[in-house]
């Protein structure tokens, strides 16, 4: 019976990426997810700030109607 074998990995045959390949790498992939994730942020910062307005003035009227 011959088992399934995994398919190693050569991760030790890495090439240094020229100039160029980094400047592209950095204005075409980094910079756009950058500004995304930024965004979105805060956004979620937001969000965060007016849940615990909500919270806070919830307990607020809750308090004033015992």
């Amino acid at each position: 019976m011959k088992y399934e074998t995994q398919v190693k990995l050569q991760l030790n045959k890495t090439k240094d990426a020229t100039p160029e390949e980094q400047a592209e790498w950095l204005e075409k992939e980094l910079l756009p997810l950058g500004e995304k994730q930024l965004t979105f942020i805060a956004i979620m910062s937001v969000i965060q700030i007016l849940s615990v307005a909500l919270m806070l003035l919830a307990f607020w009227i809750i308090g004033k109607s015992i």
